[in-house]
């Protein structure tokens, strides 16, 4: 049991640390906020195995939308052009 708290700890820090080293910019394109998830995890990560909770959630629903290209899809066909009436 000491293993898995001692492995907690670690990769809580480790996705800490990236997520503080993350741009302002990336955040306001994820539509995340910063603060919120800094907490959430510095807290939770002194829990332990309840970190992993944190850590996860972090890594499936922020970090895809940190990495995703910002703007819609291109389009698979090269003759069809964005519909300039539609919101974004």
């Amino acid at each position: 049991m000491t293993a898995l708290v001692v492995i907690s700890y670690i990769v809580n820090a480790a996705v800490f640390v990236y997520a503080v080293t993350r741009p302002s910019s990336a955040w306001l394109a994820a539509d995340r906020n910063r603060t919120f998830w800094l907490v959430l995890l510095a807290v939770l990560g002194f829990m332990g195995v309840l970190g992993i909770g944190a850590d996860v959630a972090f890594l499936v629903g922020v970090l895809p939308r940190m990495s995703a290209p910002a703007g819609p899809p291109p389009s698979q066909d090269p003759n069809v052009r964005a519909n300039p009436f539609t919101k974004n």
